[in-house]
């Protein structure tokens, strides 16, 4: 079996409908342990950034002054890896009643790209892939599950 050529990096945020210690967010809050432990044993993930909520200061981000915004970051072996948590077993269950924890028309979403097996983005390479995608759109630079770029082809990194 040969080592990949790409990993999938993952970066997305959403913003909370009250602040993460409020009761209506608890079910929320009390279950991101254990689904990120489900995250790491799940097949195909190589990673995550252990914050959930950089501090604003790291981030560089003046959309984390709000203290309701969460963010993670991931690598995955694959796209089909990263689609197989997020929409089944127990983060799927939690994503599909995301209308109860998260403000629908606040700041949200996610980008996608390719990264070298071993490679560990920061939170500005994250922002630097947000900016893209939102400044250039879908590019094999910076892109989403609608418009996936393709492994080999995705050049320099």
């Amino acid at each position: 079996m040969t080592a990949p050529i790409r990993h999938l990096a993952h970066f997305s945020w959403g913003t909370l409908r009250a602040p993460v210690d409020d009761p209506q967010i608890t079910t929320f809050a009390e279950a991101v342990p254990r689904v990120n432990s489900r995250a790491e044993a799940s097949p195909g993930f190589v990673w995550r950034f252990g914050d959930e909520r950089p501090p604003a200061e790291e981030a560089g981000w003046p959309l984390f002054d709000d203290q309701r915004i969460i963010a993670s970051y991931s690598i995955w072996e694959t796209p089909e890896a990263l689609k197989a948590f997020v929409y089944q077993g127990s983060h799927g269950a939690f994503y599909n009643r995301r209308a109860e924890w998260f403000d629908q028309d606040a700041p949200r979403g996610y980008v996608l790209w390719w990264v070298a097996p071993g490679h560990r983005p920061d939170i500005t390479e994250a922002w630097s892939k947000v900016d893209k995608l939102a400044t250039e759109g879908p590019s094999d630079a910076a892109f989403t599950f609608a418009q996936l770029a393709p492994a080999a082809s995705s050049g320099k990194l």
